[in-house]
This record gives C-alpha cells, structure tokens and sequence, in this order.
C-alpha cells in the first residue's frame, strides 16, 4: 500500500507539470513597453480579436524633480486604478496582481498610462500579461 501510494505521488509530480506546460501555451504572453521623457507615457498591452486580455503587473520608473503621479490603469473589468505613489524624483512603482486581471471585455486594450513630467529625461512604462 505505501508502495502505491509514493508512486501516485510521484507520477502526480511528473504530469502535473507537463500538462501545465502544455496549457501555458494556449495563453499567449503579451507586454506592453512605452519610454518617453516630458510628456505622459502610456503603455499598451494591446487588444486582439476574440481575446481577452489579462494585466499580471506593471513597473513604472522615472527620474527628474517633478511627480508622474497618479498612474492610471485603465480598460480593466470594473474600473480603472489610480496609484498615487510615486513621488517626485527619481523613482520606481511596481505592482504585480495575482490573480491576473482582466480586460473589461474581449478586444479591449489596457492602458498604463503616467502623468507628464515637464523636468523628467527618462520615464518608463514596462507592463506584462497574457491572452486567453
């Protein structure tokens, strides 16, 4: 009986993780990277007929003397989100959502998107998702 039991255990270990890998490719990745300096920058994670898209994080990171502040993330299912925290100077948001969020409906974008920066020489808007 123990026998039997380690070796439903082991094999549970081994196709698990196979069949994960094989449903991990019916999600298509998908990121959407914008850079600028003194106007907003927005970065896309772009819409695709008959898919919904799904927003897993995003890192948004500037330098200068001004805020880039309120950061929006908008074309979500509910509402948009306004983070606040990003304080002038030099500087760096990240957020990660587990789970996952949605886009409000199939073929809908989702934005991440700053405010300008009239002092900035560098503001980067790097967000990450997938497909489905």
């Amino acid at each position: 009986m123990i026998t039997r039991t380690i070796r439903s255990w082991l094999y549970c270990a081994v196709a698990l993780p196979t069949a994960l890998l094989f449903l991990a490719s019916a999600w298509a990745q998908t990121s959407g990277d914008a850079a600028g300096t003194t106007a907003a920058v927005t970065g896309t994670l772009a819409a695709v007929a008959n898919k919904t898209t799904y927003i897993c994080g995003f890192a948004v990171s500037s330098t200068g003397t001004a805020t880039i502040s309120p950061i929006t993330v908008a074309g979500l299912v509910g509402s948009s989100m306004v983070f606040n925290n990003l304080s002038a100077g030099a500087g760096l948001l990240q957020q990660a959502f587990y789970p996952c969020i949605p886009a409000s409906a199939p073929n809908t974008a989702i934005t991440i998107s700053t405010t300008a920066d009239g002092t900035a020489t560098a503001v980067n808007v790097n967000s990450w998702g997938f497909l489905q």
